[in-house]
């Protein structure tokens, strides 16, 4: 008797963890500020030009300044812009025509989003201030000031206390109201992409948002650096941190139509406007298994070498203790510029470690040439750039050049750039 209850309690136990198991989790989500998120949000909202001018007061004393603003949503800001007879008609309706913007869906209240800026430079110092009051008035904001000079040291970001955003979005017929912390940036190496005036290129600065909405649940933490409806998101091991090194980041990064594998189970992530909350779904269609720090890449993954021969990972790696990965393409600025730096990394290890090279590229022919005319020392597999490959969406590839190193048993010890600093990180590991 007390055996067939047992095993009827065994039974219902695991009907019960199955139900569980399929049935949607509901995370609540706090919009959060340390370390991790502020490592992981980018310098991702530019500050733009201001069109106009207004009765600024509280300006310091500048040797020259201009004003620049952000918005959450340009389409919404320039449609209010029009409104308000700050945008003239021609360029407004030009503007949506050519973004084929249906105006019916905007929100035809107004949105408060505008945030302005002012920029400026005193001898050797750049000045960022934020109104993010409103007032009109920058004596009572905290303003932040950095050293114009090359190679000036930055650190004094994380030093600085965060101004707050008040803002809203409108998003399925629904105004949301946001307040998030950020800190102001000088875009030093002007990588912003706009067709602004040359004399405009100094002030361009970023505005980045130190916070993010964070859900923890069975031993995961899950990350959204920002509220938009289509954009990324970020799932981690609790163990595991976040780096400066924003490649490092994007192994753990997610679109919400990707199956996501969490202890054994696999789910899509849903989350809801106000960001108080995001859902587990549980699904049963096929997964694609990520690869990431700590991670074991298969030694028997086959891979196509530019003269298309069939190559197993163990054979790259031969008789070394490590195997660098190294993600680039001949149409990659970086990854050109990368090579000396990876060339006299391999010069100088070469007895403790293989170069693997992943040629993501256009074609065979143009990385078999680039190969033969610098002299490239290392294996190299091609793979068609723009094509649905596996092994890139295993280990989350979205950046060139990304360097990624397993050790001879295939386990994953490092993921970041293609930079020199990588390099020096690496250098660390295998000297040990």
């Amino acid at each position: 008797m007390t055996t067939s209850l047992q095993r009827i309690a065994l039974v219902l136990f695991c009907f019960f963890l199955n139900l569980a198991a399929s049935q949607t989790k509901q995370i609540k989500l706090k919009l959060t500020s340390n370390p991790d998120t502020f490592n992981l949000n980018e310098y991702q909202s530019d500050l733009r030009p201001l069109s106009y001018t207004d009765n600024f007061i509280g300006i310091p004393e500048l040797d020259s300044l201009k004003f620049h603003f952000v918005a959450m949503d340009y389409v919404q800001y320039a449609y209010d812009m029009y409104k308000d007879n700050k945008l003239e008609k021609t360029k407004a309706l030009a503007y949506f025509k050519r973004l084929k913007i249906d105006t019916l869906a905007l929100s035809h209240k107004k949105i408060n989003q505008e945030l302005i800026v002012l920029i400026g430079f005193k001898k050797n110092k750049q000045v960022l201030i934020a109104d993010t009051n409103k007032n009109k008035d920058f004596s009572d904001e905290i303003k932040y000031e950095y050293n114009i000079l090359p190679n000036a040291d930055q650190a004094l970001i994380k030093n600085y206390l965060p101004s707050i955003y008040k803002f809203e979005y409108f998003e399925n017929k629904k105004i949301i109201k946001f307040e998030r912390k950020f800190v102001l940036i000088p875009d030093k190496e002007n990588e912003v992409s706009q067709k602004i005036d040359k004399k405009d290129i100094p002030y361009l600065s970023f505005l980045k948002f130190v916070d993010a909405w964070v859900g923890k649940a069975a031993g995961y933490e899950f990350y959204f650096s920002d509220f938009y409806a289509k954009s990324k998101f970020y799932v981690k091991d609790k163990n595991t941190n976040f780096s400066k090194d924003f490649v490092f980041n994007k192994q753990f990064k997610y679109s919400f139509n990707d199956t996501i594998a969490i202890n054994n189970s696999n789910y899509t992530i849903k989350r809801q406007l106000k960001m108080d909350s995001l859902f587990l779904n549980p699904v049963k269609k096929g997964y694609v298994e990520r690869f990431t720090i700590g991670n074991m890449i298969p030694l028997n993954y086959t891979f196509r070498d530019l003269y298309n021969n069939n190559f197993v990972l163990k054979d790259a790696l031969k008789d070394k203790d490590f195997l660098l990965l190294e993600f680039w393409g001949t149409w990659c600025g970086p990854c050109v510029k990368f090579y000396p730096h990876i060339r006299e990394f391999y010069d100088t290890n070469e007895k403790k470690i293989n170069i693997l090279g992943v040629a993501v590229d256009n074609s065979n022919e143009e990385v078999l040439e680039y190969v033969k005319k610098n002299n490239v020392k290392w294996q190299q597999v091609f793979m068609k750039l723009n094509d649905s490959n596996t092994f890139i969406k295993q280990l989350n590839i979205q950046a060139y050049p990304t360097i990624v190193l397993i050790d001879k048993k295939g386990q994953i010890t490092f993921v970041g750039a293609g930079d020199s600093l990588s390099l020096g990180l690496i250098g660390k590991i295998i000297a040990k």
